[in-house]
């Protein structure tokens, strides 16, 4: 049983990483901004478990990655963006895609 409720919850916070990609459009959002909103949401996750989940949605196209940096400050952030097919998935002009609830 315990196996049903995982797979409920990954897939309950792979939409709260998509909704929260949407809110931050068009410019993304980063891996500490998403564990922070999804912790007031009562998702407390480490940052490997965001960043599997974040990967996951980027394997299935709704979500693109990109590592941005700047070499004279020393900041490097990696950015989550929501693509078009991750816009069409929250409107429910697409597919239902499995393991995204």
């Amino acid at each position: 049983m315990s196996r049903v409720i995982d797979t409920a919850e990954h897939e309950a916070v792979r939409t709260e990483i998509l909704e929260l990609c949407r809110e931050a459009q068009p410019y993304g959002t980063n891996p500490n901004v998403l564990r922070a909103a999804l912790k007031k949401s009562g998702y407390d996750l480490q940052e490997r478990d965001l960043l599997t989940q974040v990967e996951y949605l980027k394997g299935k196209g709704l979500v693109e990655t990109q590592e941005v940096q700047n070499r004279r400050l020393d900041i490097q952030r990696l950015i989550v963006r929501l693509t078009p097919a991750g816009t069409d998935y929250l409107e429910g002009n697409g597919p239902d895609i499995a393991g995204v609830g």
